[in-house]
Parts: structure tokens; sequence; C-alpha cells
């Protein structure tokens, strides 16, 4: 499995001498997998970095686009307006979302596509395009196969395929084995707004990615996010502010800072920690001390432990990088 990202950052894009290394995209991100069919990508949001990756979907002969939203603010859906195959009626797009008062995909993107706010009205580009609203994102499930495509079960039904070790079942009378597949499971982040951070896990390799942006520290750690995040290979977590910012300025506003995202993932077992959904104000020199900072709450859990040290690897993540998970 490999995780590439389009877009870093938080709130707003961002252009200038100063954001070179890290870029300037909001969020997106493109997952590759085994486990997916031929010809389609899957990717979380459609933020300004959702343009780029789509011409990259182009070029691949990409015809099914698969979107997991983790909500609906513009950073995690401007992209969408100009992303190359949203206006191309022969490539499929199914977009899932949390439901909440009202919007979904569905919604949000009438919201997007609607003039006088863009001269493109929705119904010109919808005819191929199939929104999915999730009212419960923990009580749901994925699940797709490299020949049977995504099905989409309560927990319930899953975990009793699961136990009882049956073969899942897919359209048109096919079965396919567990561990042929990719499971991606959700959990809702702290957030101002309903927003889902996405568990995906690779069967046939045991490999596991976590997203989890847009969660704002919490002072305990409740045992369903700890599950959530749990011995994954590689969490990207939201660490938009410094310490010293969010205690005088931005708690409150949705989003992490290093020393509870390193916390998080000593407690969990987490082998690489990205630190994502960087403030638009945060220069490449501001985003290398968030990351120094992280990096001494580590050394600091270390020398406190009569364990030997955890051996985490930390990084900030950046447009157009491209990572093995596990690897």
């Amino acid at each position: 499995m490999k995780v590439k990202f389009y877009g870093t950052r938080g709130s707003i894009p961002v252009s200038g001498p100063d954001s070179v290394k890290y870029g300037g995209n909001t969020t997106s991100l493109a997952i590759q997998s085994q486990c997916l069919p031929s010809s389609w990508g899957l990717v979380i949001d459609t933020g300004s970095g959702f343009v780029p990756l789509s011409y990259d979907f182009l070029k691949n002969g990409i015809k099914n686009v698969v979107i997991l939203y983790t909500h609906y603010h513009y950073d995690h859906t401007i992209g969408l307006t100009l992303a190359p195959v949203v206006f191309i009626k022969n490539i499929k797009i199914t977009a899932y979302g949390p439901e909440e008062l009202g919007t979904d995909p569905s919604r949000m993107m009438e919201h997007l596509f609607k003039p006088p706010f863009f001269p493109v009205d929705f119904r010109e580009v919808r005819s191929h395009i199939t929104c999915k609203g999730i009212e419960l994102p923990n009580s749901r499930i994925f699940v797709i196969h490299p020949e049977g495509g995504l099905k989409y079960f309560t927990i319930d039904q899953f975990e009793q395929f699961e136990n009882d070790n049956k073969m899942i079942p897919f359209s048109q009378g096919l079965k396919y084995h567990l561990h042929e597949c990719m499971v991606i499971r959700m959990h809702r982040s702290n957030h101002p707004e309903r927003t889902i951070s996405y568990r995906v896990e690779e069967r046939p390799t045991g490999k596991v990615f976590v997203f989890l942006t847009d969660h704002e520290n919490q002072d305990g750690i409740p045992q369903q996010f700890l599950k959530h995040v749990q011995d994954a290979d590689l969490l990207v977590m939201d660490s938009q502010y410094d310490r010293t910012k969010y205690d005088t300025r931005t708690a409150g506003f949705g989003h992490g800072t290093p020393d509870y995202c390193v916390n998080i993932a000593v407690k969990s077992g987490v082998k690489m920690l990205g630190l994502t959904h960087h403030d638009p104000t945060s220069t490449d020199p501001i985003i290398e001390e968030i990351l120094k900072e992280a990096e001494r709450v580590l050394e600091e859990i270390n020398s406190q432990s009569e364990e030997p040290p955890y051996p985490l690897q930390i990084f900030a993540c950046r447009d157009y990088q491209e990572l093995e998970v596990g690897g």
C-alpha cells in the first residue's frame, strides 16, 4: 500500500517563497493498493491538492474514482471545482462522507457548484457522480476487493462474516475471502463539525494506514479511539499548531499539537507518524520547529521510560510526497 499526499495544508491554500518545501495545497491524498480494482482511484478529501491529483489520475488511466470525505470545510472540498475528473463524464465518481444537519456529499457539491459563486451548476456535471451520506461513521465499514469492487456494511454484518470466517458477498453473487480485501473503518474525530477519521487495513499484507485530520487534543484517550489508531504502520495526524500557540490562541479551533500526536502514537503502538494540516501562517521553518517539538517530546518520553527507547519515526508531511506504508 502506498500513500501520496497532494495537499497537506489546512484552512486555505498558500503560495510563496516560505512554503516551498512543504507546499501550499490543502488536504487531499491518494491511496494505492493491490486490493483496488484496476483503473480505480481511492482518494481522501478534495482540497486544492485534488486538482494535481486528478491530472495524475488521467495520466494513469483511472476510470472509477472513490472519494472518502472527512468533512466539508472548504479546505477539504474546494479542489472539486477545478479537478478535470469532475468534468469528464466517462469517469465514474462515488463520494462518501458524513451526514449531518441535512448535509451530505451531494448537498456539499450543490453548494460548491452554484452560480453566481461558481460558473458551473452542479446539475451540469452530476450525471456521473454518485453521493452517499454516512450517518453513523463508527457503525459502518467499507470492504474493497480487486475483482468484487466496493461493499458497504454495517459493523454488525461485517463482524458476523469475520467471526464466522465466512466469505464476503459482493455484487452478482460473487464472494471473496476477507484476507484478499481492503477494510476501511471509521471513527469520529474531535472537531466542530462531524468529521471522520479513516483506518485503512490492507489485509493481504497486514499494513495499516490511519488518516486523522482535524482532530483536537483531548485530556484522555477514549478506548474506541485508541483501538482505531492501534498498531498503525503509518498514522497521519493533525498537528496544525505548536503547543504555545494552541494554549494562548487556538484552543477550541479543532486542531492538534505535536506533543499530543506523539503521545497518541506511542500509547497506541504506531510505527510512523506524519504531522499534517499545516497552518497557512506556518512557513517552512515553523513547520520544521513543530517537527522538532514532536521529536523533543519523544525524547522526553523515552528518557523517562524504563523500557527500551520507542522507535517512532516522525516526519512532517509535504505536498507530492509518496510513502510505502510499512516500508
